[in-house]
């Protein structure tokens, strides 16, 4: 992000005179880099960024996020189909765009739409033109029309990648009615936990002090709790939402740090399963689409693992691609990845051997949907086990820290007399 770029001052000589330029750069590195293109560098250090153009970048990146950020899906899927329809019906490219983005009432989509047909008029391919909202609009849509363009078939191409954001608009949609239940359950037992701790267990404390009981272990933790949510449940609250963007930062700016987290999310009960069937899916379903249009199969493994938003997947799926640059079956080269079982594997090379490659990945596409399907549609069940143990813990514990006392209570006021 600009926003967390470096400001560099460079001394140099160009054109036989001493001269002085700032550069914004990521490291010290780049920006002796950047600055060897002007002349003989003598000298690069980090100085302050003015808080003038550090405005300006914060304000370039709003409208940036607002202008290029990602359109709603349901009202793209809604125009790249009509822009495949009309594609087909014999329109121009550019009547396509103007309908579109007449139709739409998106403004981030009619954004992106009316800026291609600018570009378009103007003499860009489409791929140009969204190249510059890729971000927005996803490694799919870009490798969709890439497609389309280098194949002269981008109505079909428009058309398929309605249907692929569809279904995947739908598996999203999926996913979240699975992990609804289970998040209002954890929230309500959240909010019932905070309220125990931060109004009952100050009562029973007070009381248990003046009687000068010891208190059990359970009691303990929750006294121990309520104390640090009263002094410092800011800072708690601060802590976490500092290790969330930092987290996020990580994730954008560390690769090596993106790698191992996807490797540990993919490990995750559940969550990992549920992750790696829809990028396997979403994968073969984009794989078997470019080899039918005669993409070759170097380039197509190569869009389709761009595709892939799992660094750990994609890093796997590159190496595949390159031991088929290097004479290995696809099959083989697959294997290698460890990522697919033996029975994707084994239908990979009946169509190699049979020469219906293509038609096998579909086959194969269509597997992981019915899995991602099915374990989507049996979730909950799957979970239900792990949240009544976390519940049951939980109400032991508050159970426990409660009426604990209350038993001895007796025996407590006896004492005290």
């Amino acid at each position: 992000m600009l926003l967390f770029m470096k400001y560099y001052e460079a001394t140099l000589i160009a054109r036989g005179k001493r001269e002085v330029h700032n550069y914004m750069a990521a490291d010290r590195k780049e920006a002796m880099a950047i600055a060897q293109s002007g002349g003989m560098v003598i000298q690069v250090r980090e100085v302050g960024l003015p808080l003038s153009e550090r405005l300006v970048l914060i304000k370039d990146m709003l409208v940036n996020k607002i202008t290029h950020g990602a359109p709603r899906p349901q009202e793209w899927i809604v125009a790249m189909r009509q822009m495949g329809v009309m594609l087909q019906a014999g329109m121009s490219l550019s009547e396509a765009l103007g309908e579109s983005a007449n139709a739409t009432q998106d403004k981030r989509g009619k954004t992106i739409l009316l800026k291609a047909l600018e570009d378009v008029e103007a003499g860009f391919s489409l791929t140009a033109s969204f190249e510059k909202s890729k971000e927005g609009l996803g490694s799919i849509t870009m490798a969709l029309i890439t497609l389309g363009e280098k194949t002269g078939t981008l109505a079909e191409s428009l058309l398929k990648l309605a249907d692929m954001l569809e279904e995947l608009r739908l598996n999203q949609m999926k996913v979240k009615k699975a992990v609804r239940t289970p998040q209002i359950t954890l929230t309500a037992m959240a909010i019932a936990f905070v309220v125990l701790i931060m109004m009952v267990v100050p009562k029973f404390q007070s009381v248990f002090t003046k009687l000068g009981a010891d208190l059990p272990a359970p009691t303990q933790f929750l006294i121990g709790t309520e104390y640090m949510f009263r002094n410092y449940g800011v800072a708690i609250v601060a802590g976490i939402f500092l290790i969330y963007f930092a987290n996020n930062w990580m994730l954008r700016n560390r690769r090596n740090y993106r790698l191992w987290f996807d490797r540990i999310t993919l490990r995750i009960y559940l969550i990992g399963s549920l992750m790696s069937l829809g990028f396997y899916q979403r994968f073969m379903m984009i794989f078997s689409q470019l080899i039918t249009s005669g993409i070759p199969l170097t380039d197509a493994m190569a869009t389709a693992a761009g595709t892939i938003d799992n660094e750990h997947v994609k890093l796997k799926l590159a190496e595949a691609s390159r031991g088929i640059e290097q004479g290995k079956q696809l099959s083989t080269a697959l294997e290698e990845t460890t990522l697919f079982e033996p029975m994707v594997l084994q239908m990979i090379r009946s169509g190699e051997s049979s020469g219906e490659l293509d038609g096998m990945l579909s086959r194969v596409a269509d597997y992981y949907r019915m899995r991602f399907n099915n374990l989507v549609d049996n979730f909950a069940a799957l979970l239900e086990p792990i949240l009544m143990v976390f519940i049951a813990g939980l109400v032991l514990v508050m159970a426990l820290g409660i009426f604990l006392p209350m038993w001895s209570l007796g025996s407590a006021v006896k004492t005290k007399r």
